[in-house]
């Protein structure tokens, strides 16, 4: 993968269980890594993805051998990439992080990068404001926002056909 600069491995690529209906609790991404969420229902996944189009995931536990930056790009939400600064989704520490918007998809808002990392029970979540990215593996509570003004509201790109998004680090 190319994108800013290169060297980035797929480590993660998702849908969604109930895209039409994105902000009911039904609405989960799918699958999960296998990433400490003691609320999630979705199935997990251990099995890399072949390419973005393949939805799976590494096993978690490798992730902090890949890399420690990461990159997340969604047909649905703004791209970002984020360097560890106190906080991390590769090793589960809740704290800051860099983050830079590097594409924009949605056109709700631009320029608005989270800057934090949080960890719930269904999953982690990037947040701005609010949250961003929030990787929601339950379908039971919640719904997985991908927000790009990172205010937790539905303002992701709407009628696109095979939704989902990847994550990459390196």
């Amino acid at each position: 993968m190319e994108t800013h600069g290169g060297g980035w491995t797929l480590v993660y690529s998702y849908t969604f269980t109930n895209y039409n209906s994105f902000g009911l609790s039904s609405n989960a991404v799918t699958p999960r890594p296998n990433w400490p969420a003691s609320g999630a229902n979705v199935p997990i996944s251990t099995t890399p993805p072949f390419n973005e189009s393949s939805f799976g995931a590494v096993d978690w536990n490798l992730w902090k051998n890949i890399g420690k930056e990461l990159m997340i790009k969604s047909n649905i939400n703004d791209w970002i990439v984020c360097q560890p600064n106190g906080g991390s989704m590769v090793t589960k520490t809740m704290g800051s992080m860099s983050c830079q918007n590097i594409k924009n998809v949605a056109t709700a808002c631009s320029g608005a990068p989270p800057y934090r990392v949080e960890w719930y029970a269904p999953g982690p979540s990037l947040h701005a404001s609010s949250y961003y990215y929030f990787f929601d593996g339950s379908t039971g509570s919640y719904y997985p926002t991908h927000d790009p003004c990172g205010k937790d509201n539905q303002n992701h790109k709407k009628g696109v056909g095979n939704p989902g998004g990847q994550i990459y680090l390196r």
